[in-house]
């Protein structure tokens, strides 16, 4: 989670679904390139299978704990989309190995 001398993400969410803040938002994170000054960045404790896969391991703990985290971030920053860096055009990775924008459809901008 660290990259370039710092944490690459802004908050850390455990299986017990405890919110770790790693990063002052007002920092830019490295967690997804050519959309990092534009955004913050949330990860959660697994995302890999018994063999190593990329997979949804989310706990329900972690479900909630990100659904609440991602409300309170919507109400601070109202126009900004939710999306998983699989969603993210130009970037190439498997996570968070769910469909991020349509999960917390409702809370979406309604533009």
């Amino acid at each position: 989670m660290e990259k370039y001398g710092q944490c690459s993400y802004h908050y850390y969410v455990r299986y017990d679904g405890t919110v770790v803040p790693l990063l002052p938002e007002s920092v830019q994170g490295v967690h997804a390139r050519g959309y990092n000054s534009c955004s913050l960045g949330v990860v959660y404790e697994g995302g890999l299978d018994e063999n190593g896969e990329p997979a949804d391991t989310r706990t329900e703990q972690q479900k909630h704990a990100l659904y609440e985290l991602l409300k309170a971030l919507t109400r601070d920053y109202p126009s900004a989309r939710i999306l998983g860096h699989c969603e993210l055009p130009g970037i190439h990775k498997r996570c968070p190995c769910y469909t991020a924008s349509s999960e917390y459809v409702e809370l979406q901008p309604t533009f």
